[in-house]
């Protein structure tokens, strides 16, 4: 049986590539039950003290299988537990065949010691009546007026009893071994056709002529031979019938081993697949069975083991089948389940498409979109278990990016909610970020020292940085000029202005330095070209705060 789970994996991986599949848990389970009800069966029967190796060996293999079941190999568990649930049907009929043989053993030793017991009594009986006649004849004898008459009557019949009781002396030993020759026909009854058990009846008719003919050195001479006859004769009964109920047992084993393979056949629906040789298999049973009851063992056991022979074919067939047409079954799920997974996830990367996460998470809408390749050239390719799993992991990208999106947007509002807050500021939302542009005479001309009245407008950007949920956010400093006087100096003069922004932030502000980065970019970009006051536009302070 060992080979259909090779056999089945072999026709798996040829013709869908997949791995070897799982044999049915309520299949597993059902044989678990047959094997475990099998061993009890044997144990009601005291197999284990009287056929232990056979009991022992269903144990052990009841053992493995659950073994093999904790380990995940459940092809090979279910072997184990169909091995387990035949070796004990098998102590099951050696327990039956062992308690028939104590029982007709039983029965003639009571048969036996109730005839002996018989002749004893007699013999008993005999002898007080020997007594009797004898202690007449004494009294005869001392009697001065008894008769020769009457003396002569009675040794008469003391001669007639001591032959009487000498003859009932011989037949117990005959009683004896015609009871013996009776146990041994009931042993086995085929006995009475041999020439064995007609030699012993002559026998025994020959002791009985020479007792009534009174030839009593004969007759124990003749009792003899005759008792080593009826020993043999018993011992041939014993020969035969041992081997008459070992052909039995082992028609019985095969039968009920059959029985389960059969099972085993209409498990996989061997009605389906292979029905010509699950009837072969049920014919062959059924003539077993029959063979059986009219005592033709051999016969039984040939059709039992042809039966058995076509089982397994029914198996070999159906279990392929039907694991082929499982494994079919399940291709045509995952394939199912693989095209699902694809095409919803290219249905929501559609949907997410012309919303912000695009922008907000790019790298991991960019991981989504090579999950969605992935799994859509692994479907393809009819490689669905891959398909699945890279969906599944495309799912996961698009949902942190549209969570952080979430997340983001959120925070990004609260934050311009905040910002607004800020006086002598303006607030503007960008893509990636907000910005916060502080205008007019935050510095003296030519200054990089901050103005005193813009310090409250840098104190509450300073509180809204040290907030809890725009902590983690990095700021860029940008100081501006305007165009008047010379370029270089007008860069210089920004650094310094943007340095003296970030170091009122760290003191005063108590944001933390990392998160600042100071850019002084003088003259090099103006928001107003022309205008009367495009000087003082140009004149400015941006913070950036960089919200992805």
């Amino acid at each position: 049986m060992k080979f259909y789970g090779w056999l089945l994996l072999g026709i798996c991986l040829v013709i869908f590539g997949c791995a070897k599949p799982e044999i049915d848990e309520v299949m597993l389970a059902t044989q678990f039950q047959d094997a475990q009800q099998a061993i009890s069966n044997a144990s009601e029967l005291e197999a284990e003290s009287l056929v232990p190796e056979e009991f022992g060996r269903a144990v052990k293999l009841l053992n493995f299988a659950r073994n093999s079941q904790e380990e995940g190999d459940i092809p090979q568990s279910a072997e184990f537990a169909y091995q387990a649930e035949l070796v004990a049907q098998i102590a099951i009929e050696k327990a039956r065949q062992h308690h028939a043989k104590q029982k007709v053993v039983s029965i003639r030793e009571q048969t036996y010691q109730r005839v002996i017991d018989g002749y004893e009594h007699e013999l008993k009986i005999g002898l007080i009546r020997q007594a009797i006649i004898e202690e007449q004849l004494a009294r005869a004898l001392r009697s001065s007026d008894a008769g020769q008459q009457q003396t002569e009557e009675l040794s008469t019949k003391i001669d007639d009893l001591k032959t009487k009781l000498r003859q009932t002396e011989l037949r117990t030993p005959i009683a004896s071994l015609e009871s013996l020759v009776s146990i041994t026909a009931d042993i086995y009854p085929a006995i009475k056709e041999t020439a064995d058990y007609e030699r012993v009846q002559a026998a025994i008719a020959l002791v009985v002529n020479l007792i009534e003919q009174k030839a009593f050195p004969d007759a124990e001479s003749a009792i003899t031979d005759a008792q080593t006859l009826v020993n043999n004769l018993y011992q041939l009964a014993v020969q035969n019938r041992e081997a008459e109920a070992k052909a039995k047992t082992n028609a019985q084993i095969s039968i009920a081993k059959t029985e389960v393979i059969i099972q085993r056949a209409q498990y996989f629906n061997a009605s389906q697949h292979a029905p010509k040789q699950l009837q072969e298999a049920s014919s062959h049973l059924q003539r077993a069975k029959q063979e059986l009851d009219v005592n033709r063992y051999e016969q039984s056991q040939q059709s039992a083991q042809q039966a058995q022979q076509a089982a397994d074919r029914a198996v070999a067939i159906a279990e392929v089948a039907e694991f082929t047409e499982r494994a079919q079954e399940e291709l045509d799920r995952q394939a199912t389940e693989a095209r699902q997974a694809v095409d919803a996830l290219k249905q929501k990367l559609s949907a997410q498409a012309q919303t912000q996460v695009p922008q907000l998470e790019e790298q991991l809408y960019k991981l989504a979109n090579s999950a969605y390749a992935t799994a859509k050239a692994a479907l393809a390719s009819k490689e669905y278990q891959t398909a699945i799993e890279a969906s599944a992991e495309g799912n996961d990208y698009l949902k942190r990016a549209i969570t952080n999106t979430q997340l983001a947007t959120s925070v990004k509002l609260d934050l311009l909610k905040a910002s607004k807050r800020i006086p002598k500021a303006t607030v503007k939302e960008q893509k990636n970020s907000v910005l916060i542009r502080i205008s007019g005479n935050v510095f003296a001309y030519g200054s990089t020292r901050l103005e005193r009245e813009f310090f409250e407008t840098f104190d509450e950007l300073g509180r809204i940085l040290r907030m809890t949920k725009f902590r983690s956010y990095q700021v860029r400093i940008e100081a501006h000029t305007s165009s008047m006087g010379n370029a270089n100096v007008n860069r210089n003069i920004s650094m310094g202005r943007a340095d003296s922004v970030k170091k009122f932030l760290v003191d005063n502000g108590r944001v933390s330095s990392e998160r600042l980065t100071a850019a002084g970019l003088g003259e090099t970009q103006p928001i107003a070209n022309d205008g009367a006051n495009k000087e003082e536009l140009n004149r400015r302070i941006d913070i950036i705060i960089r919200t992805n």
